[in-house]
């Protein structure tokens, strides 16, 4: 062996040697360096403020440390009982996976929380209450979770706080570039939504209306046609202006007057009306008094005024149209505005309604530029036609009157269905005797014989306890074997303490939950409870479930707490909270559902 050889082999092993006699030492050295744990005290601090209508929380949290969010607690003592105050959070938290727990909201650094006073309890001035704030938070490095910990305190309302005026947390500033884009945004996402609503069947109707107008003309030209649309849709852009305005300006839930039975009662008495014009048992027409004043003050001649007077007809007749409309697609009219009502921002309401409006406007004005050549000249043809569009709006009646459990809504259907068949059948009859029998007559009586087939269909359906249209004889039973009917065990809450106390304890019976927000008035609500919450299918994908209904027919305070809380602007709203007691957002859905759509929704939901 060399000299060098014999060298390194000395040196190396001399190190590993050293490493050997080290190794405690060094174990010590990195066992000294280990991450100190706080004391609890230390790293979860927590400072409160009173508010005239609150609490401010504060919860100072040490680096590296977390708290959960559905951990967050306060209440105050009165006569010997503990009264939770509402928690509001300035933000979303940071989702972490918990070894424990699985993905969980939490929040880092400081934490200010507004504490509300529920319903129930109104503090007295200068009274000291017992106050419990509380938590449970964790290290992250470490790992390691300390138990639920509680703070109490004392808190008392002086006369100056409780009277001081709050500022409404409804403005919200507008000169940031952020709050420009938002605005935008909502706008036009509220213009794709009207031109979506244009091809459904709650907005179709309106193009009878608009052609009952175009149709007292004769053989009107393309422009004077688009110019009645135009005035037609105006209307309809002014009325949800309006409602748009009074929704941001108030945080009124529009969609509960939008089917309050007095108010669908008024629109169905319009549409009757408008029917009876088409069918021609009476002639809607400007008042004369209004007339002559239009004549007065036009500068032309006759021809010119009365150009001016079914201007004015057509955009009177929009503004009314706008609340049928309204009345048909209010769950959409309420989820498009949840911006506006959150922020208490008229001017953001009544643009993104106006917005919408004229989203639903443009089928109708290129329609009305169209309907010179689209529709029939003057003549039988037109009187058949008119006919036809009193049908339709007839139907439009019928469907909104049956968000009214007393309208017995599948006799009605059976009648239009009938009585719209054999008056097919007949003009077929006619058409067919007059000229040789051809494809356009036989397709009358072809339509004209499921027309009637269905109205008996609807007759049966009725006799049987049925309501909806397109299953008449979803509740007839056939054979010996009686269809089953399900009743879900839904437990019904109105207040937000009794909907939060349900969810602690399926939280820790480890439920997932199901929560429905229903109104006696939400149409779509209703269908709901007939007929998706009736199957057995969708009972069976429910086992195991915590079922909750919560009821916000009455639009108080109350309700109004419990949809700010859960941040929905109105029924129906269809929740999924899983297991470890959050909601999975993603799957939050608004408007019926029916059993495959919701089968599918929980299908979706992670175990």
């Amino acid at each position: 062996m060399t000299l060098s050889k014999q060298i390194g082999l000395l040196w190396t092993s001399a190190l590993v040697l050293t490493l050997v006699l080290s190794s405690p030492v060094s174990a010590q050295f990195f066992n000294n360096q280990a991450p100190q744990l706080l004391p609890e005290a230390e790293a979860f601090k927590v400072s409160h403020s009173v508010e005239p209508d609150g609490l401010t929380i504060n919860w100072s949290i040490a680096d590296d440390y977390y708290m959960y969010r559905d951990q967050f607690g306060a209440s105050v003592e009165v006569d010997g009982q503990s009264v939770p105050l509402i928690l509001e959070f300035p933000e979303q938290g940071v989702v972490e996976n918990d070894p424990e727990f699985g993905d969980v909201e939490v929040f880092f650094f400081n934490t200010p929380i507004t504490a509300r006073f529920p319903t129930s309890f109104t503090p007295k001035a200068d009274q000291v209450y017992a106050l419990t704030l509380s938590g449970q938070g964790c290290n992250k490095p470490v790992g390691i979770c300390y138990p639920p910990m509680k703070r109490l305190t004392d808190v008392q309302w002086s006369e100056a706080t409780l009277s001081a005026q709050t500022k409404p947390p409804s403005q919200i500033a507008a000169n940031t570039k952020q709050d420009k884009k938002s605005f935008w945004t909502y706008v036009l996402s509220a213009f794709g939504a009207g031109l979506l609503l244009s091809f459904t069947p709650c907005v179709l109707p309106m193009i009878p209306i608009l052609s009952g107008i175009i149709a007292k003309q004769e053989n009107p030209s393309r422009l004077a046609a688009g110019w009645l649309a135009i005035c037609y849709v105006a209307g309809t852009i002014v009325t949800y202006l309006i409602a748009g305005w009074i929704a941001g300006a108030t945080g009124t839930q529009l969609q509960a007057y939008f089917q309050n039975p007095w108010v669908i009662g008024f629109i169905c008495l319009l549409l009757l009306m408008l029917a009876a014009s088409l069918f021609g048992l009476f002639k809607m027409a400007t008042p004369t008094s209004l007339q002559t004043k239009v004549h007065h003050h036009s500068n032309s001649k006759s021809a010119h005024g009365n150009d001016l007077v079914l201007s004015a007809k057509s955009f009177s007749l929009g503004l009314i149209s706008a609340l049928v409309v309204g009345a048909c697609v209010s769950p959409v009219l309420i989820l498009a505005l949840g911006a506006a009502i959150t922020q208490g921002d008229p001017v953001l309401g009544a643009a993104i309604m106006g917005s919408m409006a004229a989203g639903m406007g443009v089928l109708l004005v290129a329609f009305g530029f169209g309907a010179g050549w689209l529709l029939p000249k003057t003549g039988s043809w037109m009187v058949q036609v008119q006919n036809l569009f009193g049908f339709m709006v007839l139907g439009v009646a019928i469907y909104i009157a049956g968000a009214l459990t007393a309208v017995p809504v599948m006799l009605l259907w059976a009648l239009l269905l009938l009585v719209f068949g054999f008056y097919v059948w007949q003009i077929s009859n006619i058409d067919s005797a007059t000229q040789r029998p051809g494809l356009l007559a036989s397709t009358g009586k072809a339509i004209g014989f499921a027309s009637i087939l269905w109205g008996c269909l609807a007759l049966l359906g009725h006799a049987t306890g049925g309501r909806e249209i397109l299953a008449p004889l979803s509740e007839l039973s056939l054979g010996s074997t009686p269809q089953t009917k399900i009743e879900l065990p839904f437990e019904t809450t109105t207040t937000l303490e009794q909907t939060l106390t349900i969810l602690q304890a399926a939280k820790k019976a480890q439920q997932p939950v199901l929560i429905d927000f229903y109104a006696d008035w939400c149409f779509d609500c209703v269908r709901m409870k007939r007929s998706t919450f009736k199957e057995p299918e969708v009972a069976a994908a429910l086992e195991g479930w915590r079922l909750v209904v919560i009821d916000v027919t009455d639009t108080s305070e109350v309700s109004q707490a419990v949809k700010k809380h859960f941040n929905v602007f109105g029924p129906p709203a269809t929740l999924v909270i899983s297991k470890q007691g959050q909601e999975v957002s993603d799957l939050r859905q608004y408007g019926f559902m029916d059993k495959n759509e919701f089968i599918s929704l929980i299908s979706k939901v992670p175990s």
